[in-house]
């Protein structure tokens, strides 16, 4: 799988589909349609994407036991209005999988960019702020989100936890752009089944 630079290090990123097709159409009216139902079908998928992220993850040598926390990146605050869900989340439950919200959409507004703290910048550039910081100390995480095309809302996501206290371990999306070009992109492979398993 190919990996994500978050950092200095390199982090597995792990994509279950294309964007594409059916599997697009359905997540797309999950998200803007507020079709829930429709996360049964892509369940697999993210469970799939989950799962080898996990395996990936356990590459990182580490003394501490636990298993990583599984984080749903959110979606903005306006589709959450919209929807009165965050599709990432919705995608990893009904796959069942525990997740940890600990990311939420950063506000709007507020002191200029000069004026603010690193913690405060790294939320407005990515857009997400960090929600009970003190689980997050020491703790190994795996972050999901739904789609990802240049992985630069991975990258910030990533940045803010770390700024918390956790180490990033291994990234999963259910589904990829096939963008492959230019200096932001990620060059990515989709998890590829046995054709003979059904």
């Amino acid at each position: 799988m190919a990996p994500l630079t978050v950092g200095r290090a390199e982090v597995p990123l792990i994509a279950a589909l294309d964007y594409d097709g059916a599997a697009r159409s359905a997540l797309l009216a999950l998200k803007e349609e507020g079709r829930t139902e429709l996360a049964a079908a892509l369940a697999p998928a993210v469970s799939a994407a989950v799962i080898e992220a996990y395996r990936q993850a356990a590459t990182f040598a580490t003394v501490r036991p636990e298993s990583p926390l599984l984080v749903p990146v959110p979606g903005s605050r306006a589709g959450f209005a919209r929807r009165g869900v965050h599709p990432t989340e919705v995608l990893a439950r009904r796959a069942g999988f525990a997740t940890t919200r600990v990311l939420a959409p950063a506000g709007g507004g507020g002191p200029a960019q000069k004026s603010r703290a690193l913690a405060e910048r790294l939320a407005r550039e990515s857009g997400v702020v960090v929600r009970g910081a003190a689980r997050l100390l020491g703790r190994r995480v795996v972050l999901i989100d739904d789609v990802v095309t240049s992985g630069a809302t991975l990258r910030s996501s990533a940045a803010v936890l770390r700024a918390a206290g956790a180490e990033v371990v291994a990234c999963a999306a259910v589904m990829a752009t096939p963008r492959r070009q230019g200096a932001s992109s990620i060059p990515w492979a989709p998890i590829r089944r046995d054709p003979g398993v059904s």
